[in-house]
Parts: C-alpha cells; sequence; structure tokens
C-alpha cells in the first residue's frame, strides 16, 4: 500500500516536483525557513479561492437549485474568519522568537504585508498557486467533478484538509521557534506535509487506499459508496 502512495505515478508527479524543488531551494539559501511555514500558511487561502470557483462551477453544472448568492458570500466570510484566527494564533507563536518582526498579533492585515516582505515567500508562493492550479484542472476539471458534487458539498470540503495542514503549520512553527529557524526544521516541516499530501492525493477513485478506508469505516449504518463519497470530497 506503501508503494501506492509515495511512488512516483502520473498523479502525484506534481507533488513530487513540488516537494524535491522546495528542498532544493531550502538548502542552497534561496527560501528561508520562515518562508516556507507561511508559504504553507497562505496556501491554506489560495484553496479556499480554487473552492470559490469550484462551488460556482458546480452551480453551472449541477447544482441550479442551490442558492449560490448567499453560498459563496457565506463561504468566504466564514472561511476567511477561521483563517483570520488560525492567523493571529500563529504570529502570536512566531513573534515569540523575534525571527520575524510581527506587529502585535492582531494586527492581521499588517502582519501578512510583513510575510510577503520574507525572502523567498514570493517562490514558495509561485510554486503554490502552480501546484494548486494544476490540481485545479487535473483532479477538477478534466473529469468533471463539477458534476458529482452539489455546491453545499463542495463549501465545507476545505476545512478537514486545512484543519490538518493547519495543525502541521502550527505544529512547524514550534519547531522554528526553537530551532531559529533552521534549514533542518523547514526541511522537516516540508517532508511532514509531503506525506500528509502524498496520502490524500493517494485517495482516489479505484485506488487501492480507498478501498481499504472504505472496508475500515464501514459499520453497517452508512452505505460504503457513500463513505468513498465522501473520502474522495474530503481529500479532493
Amino acid at each position: 500500500m506503501l508503494k501506492s502512495v509515495f511512488y512516483p505515478n502520473k498523479t502525484n508527479s506534481f507533488a513530487w516536483v513540488n516537494v524535491l524543488f522546495l528542498i532544493f531551494l531550502v538548502t542552497i539559501g534561496k527560501v528561508e525557513a520562515y518562508a516556507v511555514l507561511f508559504g504553507y500558511f497562505l496556501e491554506s487561502i489560495i484553496i479556499g479561492l480554487f473552492n470559490v470557483v469550484k462551488m460556482y462551477l458546480s452551480y453551472m453544472h449541477n447544482d441550479k437549485k442551490a442558492s449560490i448568492f448567499f453560498s459563496i458570500p457565506f463561504f468566504i466570510v466564514h472561511y476567511g474568519g477561521f483563517i483570520a484566527i488560525q492567523s493571529i494564533f500563529l504570529f502570536g507563536i512566531v513573534s515569540i522568537a523575534g525571527d520575524v518582526s510581527f506587529k502585535e498579533p492582531f494586527n492581521v492585515l499588517a502582519n501578512f504585508q510583513k510575510v510577503l516582505e520574507i525572502e523567498g515567500v514570493p517562490i514558495v508562493l509561485a510554486l503554490l498557486v502552480g501546484t494548486q492550479l494544476m490540481k485545479f484542472i487535473f483532479d477538477f476539471l478534466v473529469p468533471k467533478k463539477y458534476n458529482q458534487f452539489k455546491v453545499n458539498e463542495i463549501m465545507f470540503k476545505p476545512y478537514f484538509r486545512i484543519l490538518i495542514q493547519q495543525f502541521t503549520v502550527i505544529l512547524g512553527s514550534f519547531f522554528m521557534v526553537f530551532s531559529n529557524g533552521s534549514i533542518v526544521a523547514a526541511v522537516l516541516l516540508i517532508i511532514f506535509r509531503f506525506i500528509v499530501d502524498f496520502i490524500f492525493i493517494a485517495i482516489k477513485e479505484d485506488s487501492e487506499i480507498l478501498e481499504r478506508i472504505v472496508d475500515k469505516l464501514h459499520d453497517g449504518k452508512t452505505s460504503k459508496s457513500e463513505i468513498r463519497k465522501q473520502l474522495l470530497l474530503f481529500t479532493e
């Protein structure tokens, strides 16, 4: 099963390029350790923006009855608040080390401007935007997944993934603080994120790992097809 998760293939090729290129940039000093940390955090915003597009495409192709002009603004406000609260927590942790001179944690917009000034952040963001764009095209547009899910299903899709991602980032921030933003801490964060990403990528239609997880979760109350659908939705 591990081979199906980590062995390079067409599905995970963009993720392999992402992780190897990022480790290379960190080790040669083109990207600061904190750029990796905040790059992964900012990726949550990128994922949210793509999710808005997915909601609209689902509405256009599959769910005309949805209240799209309520659902999208609601998602933006709710998801934005979710990100803002976690931002405050992360800025507070990093401020302890003093390696990045943030204003007070609650000054979210000013702190994000400071984040963009960290060496390597634009490179990391470009890499992550490119990765998410490829994922959007080949994992959503090409297989026409907008025909499989309703607007409300897609609206809540990112939260599970983002909870795991933000937990990883916040955990990584402690390593950064206590290691003074070392390269080792950055590489460890990249590797841990790499493991999570590859598990999510491996959970795809008709995959071995998907069927194993479905069998484990099946309790007889919920159909396997519904469990399979929800797993594909939350890991998409």
